[in-house]
């Protein structure tokens, strides 16, 4: 090798090593920059909390505000009596999880005992106050009610299950995931000796990693929170297109979408398929009778008792009025009848009790059931052949099963 270019490349590896040492983390910077920050990310969220009522937005947007509180009295540490800018910091940086453990909860319409939440805030003021001498101490135990109130928060993220589960729901988990392990971490590393307990304005790689974590996860924890509120947001509008909002089945527009996927599913694979269209007997005398609210709840009970007695894999929805469709995707003649039968007889035996009167509940239903689905039958033949089965049963007495049975072809 040439010699003047090793002698090169010791250079600029001496050069890097120099620089990556010469690379530290300016703790007054980055305080200026994280009260900014926080102070800009406060401002765009109670912007968006002014506009729009979301669950949970005000209580992250004071969150936002205690954690530019507690950067602007750490960074004012030399110009402030020491023993307040501990106190009340360390106060305002507990009150900043809580806050966002409210935030949480709030748009998870769950509920937690206060004293969960506050007693942690209280314990960081008398640990602070208490241990004010013995820094070593101090941090370790406040390590530990950290990680304790990151765990709530994780806790609330991942204990609602009927709120979807998103990136921005993601994105906090993991980043208090990352928060809990980086305050177990440093209390365990104080108390074993692992690391030196330093000046607070030190660069040692231990407060390094434990200030620009902060720094991020309350960054992540926020734009995580927006995210998820603009993902639930999108799963709502969803839900509404596609739900009947009064007994919570499908409404006619996702029934037909699921309607062509399992026909065309049954057609290649040569499988039955059935179909039930259900109508609930004297409707129009139970709300003539009754009023509009107990025929609510005739439709409700009618479509919790429908939605019991199918299998997971079925597709019913209220296709208008007091019209219901399910299909019954894999089931021969026999079994669907039985399934239609039982359906019957289930709603005739449980009256609905609404507004402290007993109303009896029968329906009929009109069954078309094919031993193997051809090309040929299409989801709107199928349902004009089902409606004629329903409005012979109607002839015939109501509360009864009519089938149009279609064998498979020889």
């Amino acid at each position: 090798m040439d010699p003047r270019l090793f002698s090169q490349r010791i250079q600029s590896n001496n050069l890097f090593r120099v620089a990556a040492h010469s690379v530290t983390l300016d703790i007054p910077t980055m305080y200026f920059v994280s009260v900014v920050t926080n102070l800009a990310m406060t401002l765009a969220v109670v912007i968006v909390a002014l506009r729009q009522s979301i669950p949970g937005l005000s209580q992250l947007a004071w969150g936002l505000v205690a954690n530019s509180g507690y950067y602007l009295v750490a960074g004012a540490r030399d110009r402030i009596p020491e023993l307040l800018a501990v106190g009340f910091g360390n106060m305002l940086g507990s009150l900043t999880l809580t806050l966002v453990l409210l935030a949480v909860l709030s748009s998870r319409r769950a509920r937690m005992a206060p004293v969960l939440y506050l007693l942690p805030v209280v314990l960081m003021l008398i640990v602070s106050l208490a241990w004010f001498d013995d820094r070593e101490t101090r941090l370790i135990l406040a390590s530990f009610i950290l990680s304790y109130q990151i765990a709530l928060i994780l806790w609330g993220l991942l204990r609602v299950g009927h709120i979807i589960v998103g990136r921005g729901r993601m994105i906090m988990a993991l980043t208090c995931l990352v928060g809990m392990s980086m305050m177990i971490y440093r209390a365990l590393a104080l108390w074993f000796g692992w690391h030196d307990v330093t000046p607070f304005q030190s660069r040692d790689s231990l407060n390094t990693l434990f200030y620009m974590i902060n720094y991020l996860g309350m960054f992540f924890l926020a734009f995580g929170f927006v995210l998820s509120t603009v993902e639930q947001s999108a799963e709502q509008n969803r839900r509404i297109s596609l739900e009947d909002p009064l007994t919570g089945l499908a409404n006619r527009r996702a029934l037909f979408e699921n309607m062509e996927r399992l026909f065309n599913r049954a057609e290649s694979s040569g499988q039955p398929l059935s179909l039930m269209v259900i109508d609930v007997d004297h409707f129009k005398q139970v709300n003539d009778r009754f009023g509009h609210q107990v025929g609510d709840a005739v439709l409700q009970h009618v479509a919790t008792t429908i939605k019991h007695r199918l299998r997971s894999n079925d597709i019913v929805g209220r296709i208008g009025g007091e019209e219901f469709l399910a299909v019954l995707p894999e089931s021969p003649p026999d079994g669907a009848k039985r399934v239609a039968e039982e359906l019957r007889h289930s709603v005739a035996s449980k009256p609905v009790v609404a507004d402290n009167q007993e109303v009896g509940v029968t329906i009929s239903i009109g069954l078309y059931s094919s031993a193997r689905l051809l090309s040929s039958q299409t989801p709107d033949s199928v349902i004009a052949t089902a409606d004629e089965a329903l409005y012979r049963a109607k002839t015939n007495g109501r509360n009864r099963v009519e089938i149009v049975e279609v064998p498979a072809p020889a």
